[in-house]
């Protein structure tokens, strides 16, 4: 069991974390990438999909039944991969990719945006409110993303994601 990869997207759909995880020997410290593939196809297309099933499952409901649960996405399975959704009433979304073996990671998901997003981004006065400015340049503004580079927040989630039984 393993994790591969650690996504938040923001309410513009836009990448603004991606944590990726390279299996190491010693497991000492995790290996791998930090906000190198944010504007890559991969985070587009994984948002996309997220996105359509998200919309399809909100849509299955029944009209009849006023009473009936919410359909929610929380995870689905492509090929060899297990992609675990949750999104925050702010529409912040958290995604994290492991291998098929794992379960469910909603309160895993849950803990990094209640203990680590909230403390480390939201409450800090130096990080962005939308994560996207625009700059100005003689040919126009252009819109700029932002992301999260908050040394603090990538060492917790690192070490919290470290000491979860599935990361291998």
């Amino acid at each position: 069991m393993t994790i591969y990869t650690f996504f938040i997207f923001d309410r513009h759909c836009n990448c603004i974390y991606n944590r990726e995880f390279t299996p190491s020997p010693t497991h000492d410290k995790p290996t791998g990438q930090i906000n190198k593939n944010n504007d890559a196809d991969n985070s587009k297309l994984l948002f996309g999909i997220l996105y359509s099933l998200k919309t399809i499952a909100t849509k299955l409901i029944s009209s009849s039944d006023d009473s009936a649960p919410l359909n929610e996405l929380k995870q689905l399975t492509i090929g060899q991969f297990r992609i675990h959704f949750w999104e925050s009433l702010t529409r912040f979304k958290f995604v994290i990719i492991t291998d098929l073996h794992v379960q469910s990671l909603q309160s895993e998901l849950w803990q990094l945006y209640s203990q680590f997003f909230i403390r480390y981004v939201v409450e800090n006065a130096l990080s962005p409110v939308e994560f996207k400015w625009k700059e100005d340049d003689s040919l126009g503004e252009n819109e700029i993303y932002g992301k999260i580079n908050n040394g603090r927040f990538i060492h917790e989630t690192d070490q919290y994601l470290k000491s979860l039984p599935i990361f291998l």
